[in-house]
């Protein structure tokens, strides 16, 4: 096999390494911790570790309770996969609308907004609206998503069996992932370029 095959045969399978993680199965573990309390309830984001490694998770599902160091298994489903079929919800739209919330948390830093937002995340689940702003919110979120909005750095975590809440975690950098795109599209035309011209 050329050099060159074998760089584009790398490139290939780091796309598909990028796109194809829908329907892994990864392991949960929360140990208790959260950003802060609201109305009783741990506000988001989760402490914990996702397949061994360090990992903060923001909770989409209110109807079902976890407790402290626990852990399950979870199907893996990327925002903008063609389906939804293994989550609790199972609808893209909600899925975005619940990714614009929960951008909306992490561009400030005040509770009671962080909180209101949450609470409005949990209302696609039966979560409270302790704040009267539910139904605002989603509206905002539902309009932004009417007009484009796309986020795809979020996986959904669904819990295989009955125990467990489904998370949102936020895939890795995209940053990083492009950069490594990017290197590998490099090395492939330097090496075309390094090809010798056919003689006539």
């Amino acid at each position: 096999m050329s050099f060159r095959k074998l760089v584009w045969m790398l490139l290939a399978v780091s796309l598909l390494s990028v796109t194809a993680k829908a329907d892994t199965i990864d392991t949960v573990y929360f140990n208790g911790g959260y950003a802060f309390a609201n109305n009783g309830v741990g506000i988001p984001p989760y402490q914990g570790t996702l397949n061994g490694q360090s990992a903060e998770f923001y909770c989409v599902d209110f109807s079902h309770e976890i407790t402290g160091n626990t852990s399950w298994q979870a199907t893996v489903t990327n925002l903008g996969a063609s389906s939804y079929s293994a989550t609790r919800l199972g609808s893209s739209t909600i899925y975005y609308e619940i990714a614009w919330l929960l951008d909306q948390s992490l561009a400030t830093t005040n509770q009671t907004t962080q909180a209101e937002l949450q609470w409005a995340v949990w209302s696609f689940s039966g979560g409270w609206n302790p704040y009267g702003t539910n139904s605002t919110l989603v509206a905002e979120a539902l309009s932004a998503v009417q007009n484009g909005f796309t986020d795809n750095s979020w996986e959904i975590l669904t819990p295989v069996g009955k125990y467990g809440q489904e998370f949102f975690v936020r895939t890795p950098e995209p940053s990083t992932l492009g950069l490594m795109i990017m290197g590998l599209i490099a090395l492939a035309g330097f090496v075309r370029i390094a090809q010798p011209e056919p003689q006539s």
